[in-house]
């Protein structure tokens, strides 16, 4: 049996899983399919070799320990042109070719392709001319990428790396550094880059990279692009902190986000806020919470942005409301005054990477992040809230939940250099909560609008006002099963 024939039994035997790859068997397994792949392309005289992400990652695992998400595998081909790559890859199953001028041929969980070059055409973040080359060398193809570390390359075959501009040595630093300097002009999605790989993986950026980032204009960036980089710090960062002075530093805030820059050095009343000014405790604020969706194992993702920007935004009010008044710093009203500038911030990052769902869950979020605190009777050590207003409050939040107030609102108290981080009115609240069974969800309508024509009314204006007022009363206690609400219908509406 040839050999093409042994890499191709096996190949069609294992299965490669894409999406999260958490344990080092996994990866192995993925590599060791790639490999597979590749020997047929070196036995048809090319070189086959894993770049961008996956070689990233898989380096960062090795060499600092970290898990890492899989994903899917980019191959660069050397020595062969497009039509030898085709057709070597459908001895393999079916290909699927994307782009005509410089095709990307997908099969399984691979994009593979030929080196290329790149060459700026225009303003625009997609304005580049692509051209294709077989007989580029490695350094030379890896040349375009932003950084170092992500011009890594792992043979598949060998397991090794090939570093042509110094990327391992780099992530053994936690280094963020540029490549080449006049590339790297080119894209100026790289600042947002900088920002969300320094946060990502806590890695410094070198001072010269700063300096690029800083210079790179960003008002030609697509709304869309700019959300796709925030997205990607806040859902992949242990501290996203770290990409918000980021941010800052690169002139990100500055050029792009005055909703943010506006919180920069507002002073809070040293007493309350032993941490600092806004900018500091909504940093410590967003930490929290990305501690606590980790403890919680939250994994959809819009739950996780939605409590992420709300710790973010809870507070952008203050840079309005903030007075001195009565001896105090105080910014009174400022969980209002923060919707609107939520929202413009928000909308800047486009709705197809935040939702409206998203935006509304976090308003309903930061309107009512003071709920539980303000709520509170320290002496006494209780709340001073009634079952109504919990219940009432149960249905307003929906689709989310009394959790997830109790998140935000602890995020935001524990978002302070307090040694006691227990927030106790939290710890009551969702006992009150669970107590009257809205923990997770509002009380369910105990009648419906079915209900209300089989009692022989018609449908109208007056179902919702009836069903508006038997749940009024569900909340209040006054009515406590299906029967007592048919029964005052009977009495109140029908004639």
């Amino acid at each position: 049996m040839k050999i093409l024939d042994v890499i191709m039994e096996s190949f069609q035997k294992e299965k490669f899983v894409s999406g999260r790859e958490e344990s080092p068997k996994q990866l192995e397994s993925a590599i060791t399919e790639a490999g597979h792949i590749a020997l047929a392309f070196k036995e048809a005289g090319g070189r086959a070799l894993i770049v961008g992400g996956f070689a990233r990652d898989e380096a960062i695992r090795r060499i600092l320990g970290r898990p890492i998400e899989g994903k899917d595998i980019d191959i660069e081909v050397y020595g062969l042109q497009a039509e030898e790559i085709q057709k070597v890859l459908k001895k393999f199953g079916k290909v699927k070719q994307a782009g005509e001028s410089f095709p990307v041929f997908k099969i399984r969980d691979y994009d593979i392709s030929l080196p290329r070059r790149e060459s700026k055409t225009g303003p625009k973040h997609q304005d580049f001319l692509v051209e294709g080359d077989p007989f580029m060398s490695v350094k030379e193809a890896a040349r375009r990428r932003d950084f170092t570390i992500n011009a890594l390359a792992l043979d598949p075959i060998t397991g090794e790396f090939v570093d042509e501009w110094g990327g391992l040595e780099d992530i053994k630093n936690r280094k963020l550094r540029a490549i080449d300097a006049e590339l790297f002009k080119d894209d100026s999605l790289r600042a947002l880059r900088a920002m969300q790989f320094a946060d990502r993986f806590e890695f410094e950026i070198t001072p010269e990279t700063i300096e690029l980032c800083r210079n790179l204009p960003l008002e030609n960036l697509s709304k869309e692009r700019i959300g796709e980089e925030w997205n990607k710090m806040m859902l992949k960062s242990a501290k996203p902190s770290i990409g918000l002075d980021a941010a800052r530093y690169l002139g990100i805030i500055d050029k792009l986000h005055p909703e943010l820059k506006a919180i920069f050095d507002v002073p809070q009343d040293p007493e309350w806020h032993p941490e600092g000014d806004v900018w500091r405790h909504t940093k410590l604020v967003l930490n929290k919470m990305a501690e606590r969706i980790r403890l919680d194992k939250i994994d959809d993702e819009d739950k996780k942005l939605t409590l992420l920007y709300s710790a973010l935004c809870h507070d952008l009010g203050k840079a309005a409301t903030t007075k001195f008044e009565d001896g105090r710093l105080r910014s009174k009203g400022h969980a209002e005054a923060s919707l609107k500038q939520a929202e413009q911030f928000l909308n800047s990052l486009h709705p197809q990477n935040v939702n409206q769902n998203i935006i509304k869950g976090v308003l309903k979020l930061i309107k009512n992040h003071l709920f539980i605190g303000t709520n509170y009777d320290k002496e006494k050590d209780e709340l001073k809230i009634s079952d109504k207003k919990i219940k009432s409050k149960a249905k307003e939040l929906e689709p989310l939940s009394l959790v997830d107030l109790e998140r935000i609102s602890r995020a935001d108290n524990c978002g302070r250099l307090y040694e006691d981080q227990r927030f106790r009115a939290g710890e009551l609240f969702l006992e009150r909560a669970e107590k009257l069974k809205v923990l997770d969800e509002p009380l369910p309508y105990i009648l419906g609008g079915k209900d209300l024509i089989k009692l022989g009314l018609k449908p109208g204006i007056l179902f919702g006002k009836i069903l508006k007022e038997i749940y009024d009363k569900q909340l209040n206690g006054e009515i406590k099963t299906k029967e007592e609400a048919i029964e005052f219908v009977k009495e109140n509406f029908i004639r």
